[in-house]
């Protein structure tokens, strides 16, 4: 029994076997799964119809991808936008479905940046606010919100000597 046909040629073809393989062991973006086809040496209008139909099948999306990337980063530890950003660009996410994804994050974003503090000062305890400042903005928050976040514990009157006790 021949394989369905799809653009044209049987399911057998060797790019379309080769990205379900790829598929098979670890999920990747459309982008990802692009690069890795044409690497193998693929031409690239047979890479592009390939993708399209692992797309079409939803064997490779996008935006699941991104959300599961994100669940995964911040179940690791406590990072901010910019950097969740920063990080699904790289993994080939559009820009515009990274913002929407990221954006899905926001209500939990002070809950974030209060663990990575307290987690800094545990590590780096006497830290000055702005080395802290720094490392926080390596992490990917914003220059705003760590300023409002550490304008707030000097108000309370929180040094970095006197971390705040955890619940």
């Amino acid at each position: 029994m021949r394989a369905p046909d799809i653009f044209g040629q049987s399911l057998s073809k060797p790019v379309f076997i080769t990205a379900l393989r790829m598929l098979a062991g670890k999920r990747l973006s459309k982008a990802q799964l692009t690069k890795k086809l044409r690497d193998r040496g693929f031409p690239p209008d047979v890479v592009r119809e390939a993708v399209d139909e692992c797309e079409r099948r939803k064997y490779v999306d996008d935006r699941t991808f991104a959300q599961l990337f994100v669940t995964n980063a911040l179940e690791k530890k406590p990072v901010g936008p910019l950097r969740l950003m920063r990080d699904l660009i790289k993994q080939g996410i559009d820009g515009d479905l990274a913002r929407e994804i990221v954006a899905e994050t926001e209500a939990d974003h002070d809950e974030r940046l209060e663990r990575a503090i307290r987690k800094l000062e545990a590590a780096r305890p006497g830290e000055r606010f702005d080395r802290l400042a720094r490392r926080l903005v390596t992490q990917g928050f914003t220059a705003g919100a760590i300023a409002r976040a550490l304008r707030q514990r000097a108000a309370r009157g929180q040094t970095i000597e006197e971390p705040e006790e955890m619940p």
